[in-house]
């Protein structure tokens, strides 16, 4: 019996130390040749190709955010580290809302043009459209969030990296509604 709780026990703890495996082979298939890849500290960005990256980064606000980076600003950097750079501010303070953080998580983030674009993509992913129109969606099977250009905002980033913090909090998913609703919270207190 106690061996059996040893085992148990040291099982759990490997869980805890060996990093999930990621969907790299994912981020290689993905149909982006010709897009612009931004990396940043956490997250590898896809920008479709037609996107204008100066209206991207104004659609992305973070007046309000003031963490142990300092306040905000884009002085003497690219429009891609600005994009790069307002993206880990989010993410950290979704993480500090929701006072969850998901150790080893690198999201992915596919930016298309248009509406049209980021509906066949959810068709091509879950073999479907049921008719509702998304504007953005997060995949865990991927630890991916896609959006587009025109639906792009800090609260609809900011909801999205919810899923994906909630999503690799924990080490069983939790229910959609739970994640739905942590989300939200995000969204909802985003700009304290």
């Amino acid at each position: 019996m106690i061996r059996k709780l040893v085992l148990t026990f040291i099982f759990v703890i490997a869980l805890f130390q060996f990093p999930r495996i990621p969907f790299a082979d994912y981020a290689s298939a993905l149909d982006t040749e010709g897009w612009k890849i931004i990396e940043s500290k956490y997250f590898t960005i896809f920008c479709h190709p037609e996107i204008n990256m100066e209206k991207l980064n104004n659609r992305i606000a973070v007046k309000f955010y003031d963490d142990d980076w300092g306040r905000y600003s884009p002085k003497n950097k690219s429009v891609d580290k600005q994009v790069a750079e307002k993206f880990d501010r989010l993410f950290r303070k979704a993480e500090k809302i929701l006072d969850m953080y998901p150790r080893r998580i690198h999201p992915i983030v596919k930016i298309f043009k248009n509406q049209s674009q980021l509906d066949k993509e959810y068709a091509k992913i879950f073999s479907s459209l049921d008719g509702k129109e998304r504007i953005s969606f997060y995949v865990h099977k991927y630890t991916t969030i896609y959006t587009s250009e025109a639906a792009i905002s800090e609260g609809v980033i900011a909801h999205e990296m919810g899923h994906a913090i909630a999503d690799h909090y924990f080490l069983i998913l939790p229910p959609d509604k739970v994640g739905e609703l942590l989300s939200q919270f995000i969204e909802l207190h985003l700009e304290e």
